[in-house]
């Protein structure tokens, strides 16, 4: 069986590669790490331009890009959307020049650092009261040659070994591998190997499948189709759990650690300029002597169909969700929902459990004729979304959450953002008023689905509710691609501090950050 699905998926891949056109650098990632370029896309795309990229599929390449700014009349942009175009061009450094090169080799060095008094990098949920410094650096090279793409690059990161979160991702100098791949692409195919971040949402938000939360792993990850309709397939190789049922980051001494893996699907419609939709799952299976499964890998396969049948060598946990994506006259709206486990026969099987889900609400209006866009951001992720009765079923990869950190709260944040270019070139300032409300679960702990009365959990905010308000702006400012600043200033009432009834917590939280971006002259 396996012998034939190679066999398929090398003819496959041979047929894509044969049909298509070899144009050089079609394949490189514009890394989810370059904030400025995937502001200004998303701009573009709250105007209702860059009708040929999927709005909910993130990353894109350099040349996706490349062709959406060609596609425009320049001309016909207005003022601040041609200074956008003239920033967002030079950011993808893609030119006809280029494009008209076999071959592309470039070394690059990314640097900076950030500094907040929270610890963790979450304005809403502080950690400490301790100013910390986070240095990072990133080093690396990439090659195009026609269609094909190689990217390897180690990253230096002090937030890795002291940052909040228990496990250190890496080993030798506090360096990791991170948007290393090796990639493929044509007009009906794009395949990659390697470790990048993927965000299966609007860009900078959540997404109730993938977002760029936690670590990169190792993934395969291919698409095909057209713009018009398309199959997505990525399968990831995650941590291994202990023999104790305990994430440790490091199992290579148990004999009784369970392997895990974590399938992901969705098809694409975009059934015109204005509207797209998607229907996405995911299943993350494990157990002792569990291997990478085929028929995961194949994106004309439903999980719904394939989920705990015969034969059957792994515990199994689904996800079945969907996106609805509408932008038309400066008004954007994506709903992004995700059901985790489908129950049924409760009463007659003796489940307590509630069907959990994750719902994610991205709104904005970007007026005509003014430097401004409203926008209005909400989740609701319910009690034990992401968790399972299995430990080794917990959508999680190194401690961290592959689509939220957290589950069991409501998020609700309003804000105006102002794009100053006209004026200064490469700001944007974001004042934004926020509540968090966070009850007593977390996806990292045993599961539960009653109190210790015998109670059943609410759907969402079980126990004594945290409740945070926050007043804050943001501003980002780059005037030039190979320097950026960010800052993110404001205070935070809570209310409940730790869940703890009465406690309350009034402070200053806020985070800055400066970066530099070189890239070497083509080899």
């Amino acid at each position: 069986m396996h012998r034939y699905i190679v066999r398929a998926a090398v003819v496959l891949f041979l047929f894509s590669f044969l049909s298509s056109e070899l144009i050089a650098q079609t394949s490189r990632i514009l890394e989810l790490e370059n904030e400025k370029a995937y502001q200004l896309i998303e701009r573009f795309v709250k105007k209702g331009r860059f009708n040929s990229i999927n709005p909910t599929k993130l990353p894109y390449t350099h040349f996706d890009i490349y062709k959406e700014l060609q596609k425009l009349d320049y001309d016909r942009l207005s003022d601040i959307e041609k200074e956008w175009y003239d920033q967002l061009k030079e950011e993808i450094r893609y030119s006809e020049k280029l494009e008209s090169k076999d071959y592309v080799i470039e070394p690059y060095v990314i640097s900076g650092s950030a500094f907040n008094n929270s610890k963790i990098k979450n304005s809403y949920r502080p950690t400490s009261n301790s100013k910390f410094v986070w240095p990072f650096t990133d080093l690396g090279l990439f090659a195009d040659y026609k269609n094909f793409t190689i990217n390897t690059n180690v990253r230096f990161d002090l937030y890795y070994e002291f940052g909040p979160f228990d496990l250190d991702p890496t080993h030798r100098l506090y360096m990791r591998n991170e948007d290393s791949y090796v990639g493929y692409s044509s007009e009906y195919f794009t395949g990659y190997i390697g470790r990048f971040e993927n965000n299966w949402g609007i860009y900078d938000q959540k997404s109730t499948f993938m977002s760029d939360n936690a670590p990169t792993f190792d993934q395969i990850n291919y698409t095909i189709g057209s713009r018009r309709f398309s199959f997505t397939t990525l399968h990831a190789f995650l941590d291994n759990i202990s023999g104790n049922n305990e994430f440790e980051g490091n199992t290579i001494n148990d004999p009784m650690s369970k392997r895990r893996y974590l399938s992901l699907n969705r098809i694409d419609w975009r059934v015109s300029d204005h509207l797209a939709l998607s229907m996405k799952e995911g299943i993350l299976y494990s157990g002792m002597n569990v291997n990478p499964e085929p028929k995961y890998m194949i994106p004309g396969f439903l999980y719904f169909f394939l989920e705990a049948t015969n034969p059957r060598d792994q515990v199994e946990n689904l996800l079945i969700g969907g996106n609805l994506w509408f932008n038309k006259d400066g008004f954007s709206l994506n709903l992004d929902m995700m059901i985790d486990d489908i129950i049924g026969n409760r009463k007659e099987r003796g489940i307590s459990e509630k069907n959990n889900f994750s719902l994610i609400v991205n709104s904005s209006y970007s007026f005509s004729n003014k430097p401004f866009a409203v926008n209005w951001d909400m989740e609701f992720i319910t009690y034990q979304a992401y968790n399972t009765d299995q430990a080794e079923g917990r959508y999680l990869y190194l401690s961290k959450g592959i689509a939220t950190e957290f589950n069991d709260y409501v998020f609700n944040e309003l804000s105006l953002e102002y794009y100053a270019d006209l004026k200064v070139k490469g700001l944007t300032i974001q004042p934004y008023v926020g509540i968090l409300k966070q009850g007593e679960q977390i996806i990292n702990q045993t599961f539960q689905s009653s109190y210790p009365n015998g109670d059943e959990f609410e759907i969402v905010l079980t126990g004594t509710v945290e409740s945070t308000t926050r007043f804050a702006f943001k501003a980002y400012y780059s005037p030039v691609n190979y320097f950026y600043t960010k800052l993110d200033m404001g205070y935070n009432m809570v209310n409940n501090f730790r869940n703890i009834e009465g406690m309350k917590s009034n402070r200053f939280v806020g985070m800055f950050e400066l970066g530099f971006k070189f890239n070497f002259k083509n080899l």
